[in-house]
């Protein structure tokens, strides 16, 4: 596990604050059609210092689960504010 660092920073940060991260870098991904949104999903993670979701997912499921939940709600913001 050598993003021990990351995930405590993760663990202690509030679900809103990650969120908002992840609305940031969909946005960023809608402006450049060539990416996914699992790809502006990496990269945010990748920014914060997580490098291998499947292995996170494997070591601490909640954790997982949290950055699952954010990225449900921050899926769910982006298409409140379409509408």
């Amino acid at each position: 596990m050598c993003d021990f660092w990351a995930r405590i920073k993760v663990k202690k940060s509030r679900l809103d604050r990650l969120v908002d991260g992840l609305v940031e870098s969909i946005a960023g991904c809608r402006s450049s059609d060539s990416r996914s949104i699992e790809d502006a999903y990496d990269e945010y993670w990748s920014q914060l210092g997580i490098r291998n979701r499947n292995l996170l997912c494997e070591e601490e499921p909640d954790l997982c689960e949290k950055i699952r939940t954010a990225e449900n709600l921050a899926e769910s913001r982006i298409a409140f504010a379409k509408h």
